[in-house]
């Protein structure tokens, strides 16, 4: 199968927006719309198609037939990677944050099925995996492979991520901000650069994430694209850090469902929407805003609480 002849790379398809009406940002006077990339496919949904769309296309110009990255026991990009290798007959290696009875959980079982290949690897290795001489020594082991960032980020996945926001779906919604919740940055750095006339607002879902400033600058830079000043991240939206959990935020995750028919996950979207409506009460949007919470998909952390 080639990449064209792919469905879950046409990511010009029109993506569903639905409006939320939120009491409180009925309150603020804020509309507010979703992006619900959960929805472009059953299997593996949200933005990591963009994320690998360039970098898979890369891999097969090159003649590459081997893909190695980096992620934890529950990861989306591990997930979705998976998924693509198999659909695309490429052969997929996954280097694990943890240890090898993680495999049977539901997420790291679909993607054995789906033919990865699994590397358990302690936490101090897994630290590694930005350093040269840790991928020279992968590059060694695994020939030939082409290896993507943790969570895909990087400048052709930042190519891939300015897709998801168009000029028409700005146009139509009459938007003026977008949030979205942010891990490595590579989504929110598409989305920035693609629309300079959107306030573009990324929710960090790690403690102390004040990094990702200068790492989303230098994914602009290394893609070559705009760095207007129309982005900026709160980080007041991780609620004690990384996967880090309280039964509020549960319960809250479980009304937004009931009551609206949209699912959130507790590491990401979850704590996006939680910290959105903080941010309502506090006056971060001026009345007539017109706001879209990018729903990025990626619910495999929901499968973790089905485990515990």
């Amino acid at each position: 199968m080639t990449l064209c002849a792919s469905p879950m790379f046409e990511t010009n398809k029109e993506l569903p927006v639905v409006q939320l009406e939120l009491p409180e940002s009925k309150e603020a006077g804020v509309d507010l719309f979703v992006l619900r990339l959960d929805k472009i496919d059953e299997l593996v949904s949200g933005n990591k198609w963009y994320k690998l769309k360039y970098n898979l296309m890369n891999a097969k110009a090159q003649g590459i037939t081997r893909v190695l990255s980096f992620g934890g026991a529950y990861s989306n990009h591990i997930h979705a990677l998976a998924w693509a290798g198999r659909e695309l007959g490429i052969q997929t290696v996954g280097v694990i944050r943890g240890e090898p009875a993680y495999v049977d959980n539901p997420t790291l079982m679909d993607a054995v099925r789906w033919g990865m290949e699994l590397v358990f690897v302690s936490r101090a290795e897994y630290r590694r995996r930005s350093e040269l001489d840790y991928l020279t020594e992968l590059q060694n082991v695994y020939g030939g492979v082409l290896i993507i960032p943790e969570g895909g980020s990087n400048a052709l996945a930042v190519k891939g991520a300015a897709e998801i926001i168009t000029d028409r779906m700005r146009l139509d919604y009459g938007l003026t901000h977008v949030v979205l919740p942010c891990g490595t940055g590579g989504t929110l750095a598409g989305i920035a650069s693609s629309q300079p006339r959107l306030q573009v607002v990324g929710i960090p879902v790690l403690k102390g994430a004040q990094f990702l400033v200068k790492d989303i600058q230098k994914l602009m830079q290394d893609a070559d694209v705009r760095c207007d000043d129309n982005w900026g991240l709160d980080f007041d939206g991780h609620y004690g850090g990384y996967a880090k959990v309280s039964p509020e935020l549960l319960s809250f995750i479980s009304d937004i469902k009931q009551r609206y028919q949209l699912p959130l996950d507790q590491i990401y979207t979850g704590k996006m929407m939680f910290r959105f409506i903080e941010m309502l009460k506090e006056g971060a949007f001026y009345s007539g805003s017109r706001v879209l919470l990018v729903h990025t998909g990626g619910l495999q952390g929901l499968r973790s609480l089905s485990c515990a």
